[in-house]
């Protein structure tokens, strides 16, 4: 007998999400598709509320759901996935919001930027 994944614990038998992240783990593309189309405006719109970029909020939600997809097997099923990937888009925006700031607070002596553009 095969032991049942992680994220079968709290979810209903019939949630269509509990399906989807249990084929995702399985390996199935189509499955991560779905979910992407059924999730990407929210997990967008939570990125760009933190960002208040567009270009930014699109390259935290394509790393949020590369971490999804990375982590998808350690879902519990505690809440929502719905819940789960919007707190990973917004902690993806929160860590790019973090950065932004510590790019921000550097003061270039001399005003010699040049010698320096390009690096983090």
């Amino acid at each position: 007998m095969q032991a049942q994944p992680a994220i079968a614990a709290a979810a209903a038998p019939d949630d269509p999400d509990r399906e989807l992240a249990e084929r995702i783990a399985a390996g199935d593309r189509s499955a991560l598709a779905a979910l992407m189309r059924r999730y990407n405006r929210k997990l967008y719109r939570t990125a760009r509320s933190i960002l208040g970029d567009d270009a930014e909020a699109e390259d935290a939600c394509q790393d949020a759901w590369l971490h999804a997809w990375r982590a998808i097997g350690d879902f519990r099923g505690d809440a929502a996935l719905s819940t789960w990937l919007v707190r990973i888009a917004a902690n993806e925006a929160l860590g790019r919001l973090r950065k932004r700031k510590r790019r921000a607070d550097v003061i270039w002596l001399n005003g010699d930027r040049s010698r320096h553009d390009g690096e983090e």
